[in-house]
């Protein structure tokens, strides 16, 4: 999974902390996930005043080796909900409130949150698989989903989403970005991080139509672009990991130096590994891997003031939890 290759990127020295046969198994599981007919269902939620989005917003993270699906309570940062559906990427329509999970299995399911049960209604077929981490609908419901270890991004109209799902509308193939990884997107643009064809990492904007792709940001080699996404504004939030952890906000077209930057911390000792903005936008969640131990790693959700400046509250940390993706609901 992506998780070995952040870590050969980065430090040898998180290849020992961090390596998949040096730490002790998840100990994440709140409750258990249902299975029905063979299918993966998320556990009842367990939110103590019976609320959930848009009353009570929700964090979802994903571990992608594991496959597990987690959901927190933002309001208690308790785990509240499971589910072992196999997922890596994720992301929230800001319309209806539906859960994308990128699935390991080469498909996309979506979900509807409610606050008595999260149910599946839908199943989109990625074209190139095997998984994405990076997804992203737009402001009208449409979601793009980028193919791992691949230049391909299908586009899935809202309309295909709502009947079932399917194979993808069209899929967008990009030329300077050779492997997308994660995907930021609203009403006017579409933007990815990921590597070109010589693995330097590199951010770019696409064009939803024709997929030609335009370099706005070479990020800086020796580091990994770990999250994207925009703000009402359209400021671009980047992640970027390596030994001064950097959260840089760039202005419309996103070219240049940053507007502001927050470093929040040295790989050595921990990173954020996906980020999404709350409804209100004054709050940026990040899922968060820290080293306490030399012998393991710790997972958890993590709040930051935007505009950056703060790091904030923090739900318990997780034993060898590994969270590849967050979103939060409502958007």
């Amino acid at each position: 999974m992506r998780r070995d290759i952040i870590i050969m990127a980065l430090l040898p020295v998180l290849a020992a902390c961090q390596g998949a046969n040096s730490i002790p198994a998840s100990s994440g599981a709140q409750g258990s996930s249902l299975t029905l007919a063979g299918r993966a269902t998320f556990s009842k939620p367990s939110a103590p005043d019976g609320k959930g989005p848009p009353f009570v917003p929700w964090i979802f993270v994903s571990n992608g080796q594991h496959g597990n699906v987690d959901v927190y309570n933002a309001r208690t940062l308790k785990m509240i909900s499971q589910c072992s559906c196999s997922g890596v990427g994720l992301a929230v329509d800001p319309l209806s409130g539906d859960l994308a999970v990128g699935t390991r299995s080469g498909t996309v399911t979506v979900w509807h949150v409610q606050s008595a049960q999260i149910t599946l209604f839908a199943t989109l077929d990625l074209s190139q698989g095997p998984y994405a981490v990076g997804l992203a609908f737009d402001k009208k419901g449409d979601l793009y989903a980028a193919n791992a270890d691949d230049n391909g991004i299908d586009f899935f109209a809202s309309s295909e989403i709502q009947a079932g799902g399917g194979n993808a509308t069209r899929t967008l193939l990009t030329s300077h970005l050779t492997e997308a990884v994660y995907l930021a997107a609203d009403g006017h643009s579409l933007l990815a991080d990921g590597y070109n064809v010589n693995g330097q990492p590199i951010l770019v904007s696409v064009d939803t139509n024709t997929g030609a792709d335009t370099i706005v940001q070479n990020v800086l080699s020796g580091t990994v672009p770990e999250g994207i996404v925009l703000d009402r504004h359209q400021n671009l939030i980047l992640n970027d990991v390596g030994y001064n952890n950097t959260l840089a906000v760039f202005r419309k077209p996103w070219t240049g130096s940053p507007k502001t930057a927050f470093v929040y911390g040295s790989a050595q000792n921990g990173y954020y590994t996906g980020i999404s903005l709350n409804k209100a936008q004054n709050i940026l969640w990040a899922a968060n891997f820290s080293l306490p131990n030399p012998r393991y790693g710790v997972g958890n959700v993590q709040t930051n003031s935007y505009p950056l400046g703060t790091i904030g509250r923090s739900s318990a940390g997780i034993v060898s939890e590994y969270y590849d993706s967050i979103a939060v609901d409502p958007q």
